[in-house]
């Protein structure tokens, strides 16, 4: 991918409406700092750190934990970083998943942990994109039990993964949503 962003410089941009991404399809990864994803999925019981890709950003070791993709990378962006943790959004499963999936996670009810959130991917995760007019294909080889890596937050279509870790993540986010 050819675009790489801390969140909280995404964040920024956004809140000034200078969103660097455009309204075009794409793919995407969230990378978190190495240490903090360790803390997160030992409560899913995923342990197979050898299959998670890691990256060197600012001498710091992140790993990939989940992919996305999107008709309109601006407009995920924003949803994923900036979206408000309203009781419509959380009842009515609206809430960007990764933000519910770092709620149960992290421990938190989805409603409560706005302010969390937002200060955790600030401080421990950077965005990865790039545009591609044919999103959908790159998702499926993404998420395939081929690819030699996992992405242990996604929880649709996700073949990375033991089943074992996908029922755990969706125990923990109905948990925490209320």
């Amino acid at each position: 991918m050819n675009n790489l962003k801390s969140v909280s410089e995404i964040r920024q941009q956004i809140t000034t409406k200078c969103n660097p991404m455009r309204k075009e399809p794409g793919i995407y990864r969230w990378w978190f700092k190495e240490y903090e994803a360790k803390k997160i999925l030992n409560k899913i019981s995923f342990n197979d750190y050898s299959k998670l890709q890691s990256k060197e950003i600012d001498q710091v070791l992140y790993v990939a934990l989940y992919f996305g993709i999107s008709k309109d990378m601006k407009g995920r962006a924003s949803w994923h970083i900036c979206q408000k943790h309203t009781q419509t959004a959380v009842k009515h499963g609206t809430l960007s998943t990764l933000r519910q999936t770092l709620s149960a996670l992290l421990d938190i009810d989805m409603i409560l942990s706005e302010n969390f959130i937002n200060e955790f991917i600030d401080d421990n995760c950077y965005l990865e994109w790039d545009y591609d007019s044919n999103p959908k294909e790159v998702e499926i080889t993404e998420l395939s039990h081929q690819n030699k890596y996992s992405y242990p937050l996604n929880i649709q279509e996700n073949k990375t993964v033991e089943k074992s870790v996908i029922t755990n993540l969706k125990r923990l986010r109905k948990l925490h949503k209320k």
